[in-house]
């Protein structure tokens, strides 16, 4: 479908202070063909007065406790009445004011599912933020996570494929899900090489990142070749050791000398 309507959908809790600036990025798009939907824990402050700024645009609003992050994604999934679904949670911005234009206006997607770019972070520790992001494959997922949530788009119906989020994992199910959709409909993705959206590096898979090691361990027993699960799980203590050491010296200015020359043009202006 040409034109098709986005859900972009915001997942939040206590987040007054974010977001308006979040869904200000949204209203400031040259597309307008979508919806706004929120999905709250419950907050205790001013979050849904804020939303109410944005009511003509408010597709569904919920608001109650959830089982974490993934319940409350797979919540505003169930509520989208869009053809595609995009989660711009409280903290993230689109990259420019025509990424939806760039993407939908008047281009023929039927042949695929995913949609996928590129982000820039924010909020690097070490200052040095950088352009992330380029086509991937199915291997690409055996040792780390290549696709950044917020640098992709959802078609409806690959959630029927593929599955909800899986919330018995607190911290990867979205990056296992990906690996889901490229282990079994890779030729339904596609890459536009673009910069979609400011990508808060300093989320919760950041802080803690070996508790999601842990849960990405586990998923790779059952759908990683067993070579590569092995691998993974050796592994671990390395990546614990390396973890340790980059959080060591960060602050550090022969670390901030390393992280330039390794993203060298990648590193944004």
């Amino acid at each position: 479908m040409s034109n098709p309507l986005i859900s972009l959908i915001t997942v939040t809790f206590n987040a007054e202070q974010l977001l308006a600036q979040t869904w200000q990025s949204a209203i400031n798009q040259t597309y307008q063909n979508f919806e706004l939907i929120l999905v709250d824990g419950g907050s205790k402050d001013n979050t849904l007065q804020v939303a109410k700024q944005f009511d003509d645009k408010i597709g569904t609003l919920i608001s109650e406790p959830d089982k974490g992050i993934y319940d409350a994604m797979n919540k505003g999934i169930k509520a989208a009445k869009g053809e595609w679904v995009y989660f711009l949670n409280a903290g993230d911005s689109f990259y420019n004011n025509e990424v939806l234009a760039s993407i939908f206006e008047n281009k023929n997607l039927e042949d695929f599912e995913l949609i996928y770019g590129k982000v820039q972070t924010v909020n690097e520790p070490t200052g040095i933020n950088y352009i992330n992001g380029k086509q991937v494959a199915f291997s690409d997922f055996f040792s780390h996570y290549p696709i950044c949530h917020q640098a992709t788009f959802t078609n409806i119906n690959a959630f029927e494929k593929i599955g909800f989020y899986n919330i018995n994992y607190k911290l990867v199910s979205d990056n296992t899900w990906f690996a889901l959709f490229f282990k079994n409909q890779a030729n339904k993705a596609i890459f536009i090489d673009k910069i979609f959206a400011f990508y808060d590096i300093q989320g919760a898979t950041y802080q803690k990142r070996m508790e999601g090691y842990k849960e990405y361990i586990h998923f790779g027993w059952n759908n990683f070749p067993l070579p590569v699960a092995i691998k993974n799980w050796i592994m671990y203590p390395i990546i614990w050791l390396k973890v340790k050491l980059i959080r060591t010296f960060t602050n550090t200015a022969l670390f901030k000398l390393y992280r330039k020359l390794k993203f060298g043009n990648k590193v944004a202006e």
